[in-house]
């Protein structure tokens, strides 16, 4: 029933934003509106082979994720409209508490996401981070804790 539920109101959402009615349009819609309400109903709902997510602190981490982009962001605007370029790049191998694969790449994908850092490769529980401006840094599991937390809670 939350199957049917989800696909209609994805679908009514999709052609009311989409404000086209050509048939191509449907079936798109229609088909779209169907994976996503699937995916979700089987995420949400307790589907034993797929995996549980708590809302509450999917939208925690949704947070997190929302504050670093922006406190990136400004870091790396500031270095770009300096009248000399201040970096320090480096590759830093930081240790992940994160044990389950998904949570690692979720936190790999968080990480290159945000300006100034990118993982370039996950080895067990070692994630090489390469990051723009190394020496601003403290302590090089600053880099992933705060990510770190908020997805262990996911």
């Amino acid at each position: 029933m939350r199957l049917q539920f989800w696909t209609i109101f994805l679908f009514l959402l999709w052609m009311l934003l989409s404000g086209s009615f050509a048939l191509d349009n449907i079936f798109i819609g229609g088909g779209i509106s169907f994976v996503v309400a699937l995916f979700y109903t089987r995420l949400f709902d307790g589907d034993k082979d797929f995996v549980h997510i708590n809302p509450k602190w999917l939208i925690n981490y949704l947070y997190v994720l929302l504050k670093n982009l922006i406190k990136s962001n400004l870091q790396i605007n500031r270095r770009i409209l300096a009248k000399k370029i201040d970096i320090s790049p480096a590759i830093v191998a930081v240790e992940t508490t994160l044990k389950e694969d998904w949570k690692k790449l979720l936190l790999a994908n968080s990480i290159t996401l945000t300006p100034g850092t990118m993982t370039l490769d996950i080895k067990g529980n070692v994630l090489f981070i390469h990051a723009i401006a190394y020496d601003e840094i403290d302590d090089k599991h600053d880099i992933i804790k705060e990510f770190e937390e908020a997805i262990e809670k996911i």
